[in-house]
């Protein structure tokens, strides 16, 4: 049975990924002994031999509604029938830093799982009930989630997977999303139990994730402006980098060595005023932090070290195969030049860079990948969705978003100092302001809208300028976004595809359909199987990435033959023989 069979029953399971250790209780490496009531559960919280506990693959514990157990699932060999309910808050992408409600890094994917609660046999949760001597149905054990709970009390971020499909598919036919726990609570009286998941950036959130982490050295004693060595306390050699950059004060400074010495650390071959600050003296137990350091630094090598470095997140959950293309096809020109000198929320300097750099990023929960991409132009032709064909009727809406228009960017670049304030214009050297003055006039929108970006990680200008020409383009006219809806059949467009719409609600001034290019931000199953809900931000403006053509190329043959990324020379005023705009170098 595929998506688009005829009378297909909607089938939604839940997989949680509980963390279970790989060992055999007694059986070496691991020592604990005990009677066979005395085993573990093969959790953290239930070994009898820590030294040797080790994680291998997880237990999935697959759930449903109704009969799909009985049914049985490819791929889900044991289901329980306790779900109640699922719910989902969907990601949103934050293009261009143009929703002024979120950072740059957009909202975060959600999700809330209740089930009922019922005794159980402990099967597939409890590796020896066998051999147990009572019976886990009886009522003074307790019924299933308790104990769940009691067993596996370290749950932070177990993997959740919500699965949507159709009675008949197997469970890796069935469209999948990808959380992270975050809470589990019992209701009591109710009988029912919740899960709470978030996507997988929320690691980054300022309480979870710095960057650069608190040093613990403070001075073992006074030292001059002139000192190339001197000691820290309270801390090890392991608290710092072999080599690096400190701050102490309002100074930076560079050092070549550090070791253990009898009070804690000392660092040699240290440059005093580096980064453009000053040396001078310092009194005991000033503190002795740490910084990270940017130094023509691709976008995707400084992403992967804050989020895998800062924040825990493992390479497994990063598309970094598509990255490193998109870097090299349309960021390369990015090198960023930075130092940050004092713990600073990993979430604040990745949507730093995603502004400083026109790129967004997004968890795609369908993958359980995070993605990037540059704000750009398409290169490849978007599918066409129609009223008649694909979009659900009386679902297409255009809403205009004035707060988030902006006719100037200044766009700040050459940070004077580190450790000077980044939302100042005199930390920095220059800007390089764009406008549109023709936007402001009263013929117009009659004011300006000014965005400013603080390019703490910019060091030239045309990386600045760069930047300022893609806001302004963009965000000149005020911002549209339309909201649309799809049949099930069409659920393969998620968050970050581009695709033209034809609508009656969408005309130009003589009432023809006009044909935009849509990125979506924002997609949400609304009816499991049957209906998704997407947002979608009109990014026609960002244009085609063209290719110029061979000499022997034939000249323009119209709309209808010419191929989607033909790049054609225009006339004096820019247009080809049909009116429309030809092609320019960008």
């Amino acid at each position: 049975m595929t998506e688009t069979t005829p009378g297909r029953e909607p089938v939604q399971i839940v997989e949680i990924k509980q963390p279970f250790c790989s060992r055999t209780y007694g059986v070496a490496p691991c020592t604990a002994s005990g009677t066979a009531d005395q085993k573990c559960y093969n959790t953290r919280k239930t070994c009898q031999d820590t030294a040797n506990f080790a994680l291998g693959t997880p237990l999935s514990l697959f759930f449903s509604r109704g009969n799909v157990a009985d049914r049985g699932v490819v791929g889900a060999p044991y289901i329980i029938p306790s779900l109640k309910s699922v719910s989902t808050v969907p990601a949103r992408i934050n293009l261009a830093g143009g929703d002024s409600t979120a950072q740059p890094i957009g909202k975060r994917a959600s999700c809330n799982f209740t089930f009922t609660d019922h005794p159980h046999t402990d099967a597939r949760v409890d590796p020896y009930v066998a051999g147990r001597s009572w019976n886990p149905l009886d009522a003074d054990r307790g019924s299933f989630w308790p104990r769940w709970l009691a067993r596996n009390p370290y749950r932070q971020n177990i993997e959740l997977i919500d699965y949507a499909g159709y009675a008949g598919q197997a469970l890796a036919d069935m469209t999948s999303r990808t959380y992270f726990l975050q809470t589990a609570q019992h209701s009591g009286a109710s009988g029912t139990f919740s899960i709470k998941g978030q996507d997988i950036l929320t690691r980054v959130e300022e309480r979870k994730a710095q960057a650069p982490v608190a040093s613990p050295g403070v001075l073992q004693t006074d030292i001059t402006d002139s000192a190339t060595t001197f000691e820290a306390t309270g801390a090890t050699a392991a608290s710092y980098t072999a080599t690096g950059t400190l701050r102490i004060g309002d100074e930076v400074m560079t050092y070549t060595g550090r070791s253990n010495t009898t009070n804690g650390v000392t660092f040699t071959g240290v440059t005093r005023g580096s980064d453009d600050t000053v040396a001078s003296t310092h009194s005991a137990e000033d503190g002795v932090q740490q910084c990270l350091r940017f130094a023509d630094t691709f976008i995707d090598t400084a992403l992967q070290t804050l989020l895998e470095d800062y924040a825990g997140v493992s390479t497994d959950w990063m598309d970094l195969t598509g990255w490193a293309a998109e870097r090299d096809d349309y960021l390369s020109f990015f090198l960023l030049n930075g130092l940050v000198t004092e713990p600073t929320g990993v979430i604040e300097l990745i949507s730093s860079i995603l502004l400083q750099t026109m790129t967004y990023a997004w968890w795609d929960e369908r993958t359980s990948l995070i993605k990037i991409k540059a704000v750009r132009g398409i290169d490849a032709e978007p599918d066409l969705l129609t009223e008649e064909n694909h979009i659900i009727a009386d679902s297409f809406s255009i809403e205009e978003r004035p707060v988030d228009r902006a006719s100037q960017a200044w766009v700040y670049y050459g940070k004077r100092s580190p450790v000077a304030d980044d939302n100042k214009p005199a930390s920095f050297k220059a800007a390089e302001i764009f406008a549109n003055l023709e936007s402001e006039t009263d013929e117009l929108y009659g004011e300006a809208s000014i965005r400013k970006v603080w390019g703490n990680f910019l060091s030239t200008g045309a990386t600045a300028g760069t930047v300022g020409s893609k806001i302004v383009t963009r965000f000149a006219d005020t911002p549209n976004i339309c909201t649309f809806q799809l049949d099930a059949k069409d659920r393969d467009y998620w968050l970050g595809d581009q695709v033209r719409i034809s609508h009656h609600l969408d005309v130009d001034e003589f009432g023809q359909r006009q044909i935009r290019t849509w990125t979506i931000v924002q997609a949400e199953e609304i009816v499991s199987g049957e209906i998704v809900k997407y947002e979608a931000e009109d990014t026609t403006l960002y244009g085609l990435i063209s290719y110029i053509m061979a000499n022997s190329a034939v000249d323009y043959p119209g709309p209808e033959l010419a191929p989607f990324q033909n790049g054609y020379i225009g006339d004096a005023a820019g247009l080809l023989s049909d009116g429309s705009n030809c092609a320019r170098i960008n």
